[in-house]
C-alpha cells in the first residue's frame, strides 16, 4: 500500500514547541513535557478534591454566605464578587468589619454552581420495548441509513440496550435528536 509523502506538525500542549508526533494522538513533544502535564493534572485533581471537601462543610440550609463560600460554590473570583457588590449588582449585607454576607437564595437564582459541585440527577430511561425504537424502526421512520443511526447514537452518547438480536434506543432520546427532521 503506498504511503503519502507528508508529515503532520503539531504544537506541544505543554511547552508550545512544534514537533512531528510519533502517533496521531500525541500531545507532547517529549517525555518531560508529558510528565509536567501529568503533574499539573494531578495537582488540579487534588485542588478540586479539597474544594469539594470545603463545599460539603457548608450547610445547605445556610441563608447567607460569606464571600469565600460564594467563591467556592459558584466558582467566581473574590475580585469579581467584590466588584459586583460595589456596583450594586449583588445585594450584600455588611454586619461589621470583614462580615460581608450574600443571600444564598439570590446567588442560587442568578448564578450557576461551578461544575462538579452539584451533580444533576439524570432521569431514569425506560428500556421496555414499548418505550423504545429498534435501529430498523429509526431508519424507516426518519429515512436514514442504519449505519448513520449508529453513528448518531455514538456521537450523542445515547444509551442503548441489546435484547436478543435487537438494539433498543429510548424513544424520548431519539425524538429529541431527530425532532428537526
Amino acid at each position: 500500500m503506498p504511503r503519502g509523502n507528508y508529515t503532520i506538525q503539531r504544537s506541544c500542549e505543554e511547552c508550545g514547541k512544534i514537533f512531528t508526533p510519533p502517533t496521531l494522538v500525541s500531545k507532547y513533544c517529549c517525555p518531560a513535557c508529558s510528565k509536567r502535564a501529568y503533574k499539573k493534572r494531578q495537582i488540579a485533581k487534588e485542588k478540586e478534591a479539597i474544594r469539594q471537601a470545603l463545599i460539603r462543610r457548608i450547610p445547605s440550609c445556610k441563608g447567607y454566605l460569606t464571600v469565600k463560600e460564594a467563591m467556592l460554590i459558584y466558582g467566581i473570583s473574590k475580585d469579581v464578587l467584590y466588584r459586583m457588590i460595589r456596583q450594586g449588582l449583588i445585594p450584600s449585607y455588611n454586619f461589621g468589619q470583614r462580615l460581608t454576607r450574600l443571600s444564598r437564595q439570590y446567588m442560587d437564582e442568578h448564578f450557576k454552581t461551578k461544575a462538579g459541585s452539584r451533580k444533576r440527577k439524570k432521569e431514569a430511561l425506560s428500556f421496555e420495548p414499548k418505550d423504545c425504537y429498534t435501529i430498523g424502526e429509526i431508519a424507516k421512520k426518519f429515512h436514514i441509513n442504519d449505519s448513520s443511526v449508529f453513528k448518531h447514537i455514538r456521537r450523542h452518547s445515547i444509551p442503548t440496550r441489546q435484547i436478543g438480536n435487537y438494539v433498543y434506543v429510548p424513544k424520548s432520546e431519539i425524538d429529541k435528536l431527530y425532532k428537526s427532521l
